[in-house]
């Protein structure tokens, strides 16, 4: 055999060697993607039945429950075409389907539930985040139209302003108990601010103004706690108006003159 022969072959096997190892190397990657794309998939699947279950009754309108379903259908499809041999995925599939069926049945209705629990709040308010940003990518993929998505989003930041709401209640209330008006001032002024994010349309005009004018009550109240806990410093605050009074004296001085 001559050495170019030999040649030749060490040069072929070295490169189906080389190849070899490319196309293990390439598929040892598709595999690792295609396992981290099934458990976030898998995350996000129970994250959105969490929204169906784990949610109060009533906390999602009829809407955002029929969304919440379709979410599911995309995410098990998803999941059942990267492994069409895992049986579990065809049977959510399926049930996401029927339930989504179910709740479009359901006559319209307006969430009315209001939350107390602060850890529930604070788990709710990452779902809905986890919602909402979900809605984006629908929206971007032409899985849902615009006008659609504009109208999802913003019962969802409707929620999660809600939810901020309720999260404040318990604490407005303590504070008011506790005769701190001006913390109970705080925290209104910190929902009124909230409120003014989402204000565009006028939905949050009628509270804004109620909290408005709560704050101006307890403002009066806050006067007379600081007076009582400072009888000074009224007297000061009075002495310090009459300092900041104009001097009319040069007025009258000049008419006489």
């Amino acid at each position: 055999m001559s050495t170019t022969v030999i040649v030749g072959i060490i040069t072929i096997g070295l490169f189906i060697l080389v190849t070899l190892a490319i196309t293990m190397q390439t598929i040892d990657k598709n595999n690792k993607e295609k396992r981290r794309l099934e458990a976030a998939l898998n995350s996000r699947s129970r994250n959105f039945d969490y929204m169906l279950d784990g949610f109060p009754e009533g906390f999602l309108s009829r809407d955002l429950q029929v969304l919440v379903c379709n979410c599911l259908v995309e995410v098990y499809s998803q999941l059942y075409q990267i492994n069409s041999k895992n049986k579990d995925y065809k049977d959510k599939l399926d049930k996401a389907n029927m339930r989504m069926a179910e709740c479009k049945q359901k006559p319209a209705n307006a969430p009315s539930v209001t939350l107390s629990d602060p850890e529930q709040i604070k788990e709710v308010q990452k779902m809905l985040t986890s919602l909402f940003n979900f809605i984006a990518k629908l929206a971007a993929s032409g899985r849902v139209n615009s006008k659609e998505a504009k109208i999802y989003g913003q019962q969802v930041r409707r929620l999660i302003v809600q939810t901020s709401v309720d999260a404040l209640a318990e604490p407005i209330q303590n504070a008011i108990k506790q005769s701190k008006p001006r913390l109970a001032i705080h925290y209104l002024h910190m929902i009124i601010e909230k409120m003014k994010k989402e204000n565009n349309d006028g939905f949050y005009t009628d509270r804004i103004n109620q909290y408005t004018a709560k704050i101006a009550e307890l403002e009066v109240q806050a006067t007379k706690v600081d007076a009582k806990e400072d009888p000074n410093r009224a007297a000061a605050d009075a002495e310090w108006d009459e300092l900041n009074k104009p001097d009319d004296t040069w007025k009258k001085k000049a008419v006489y003159d």
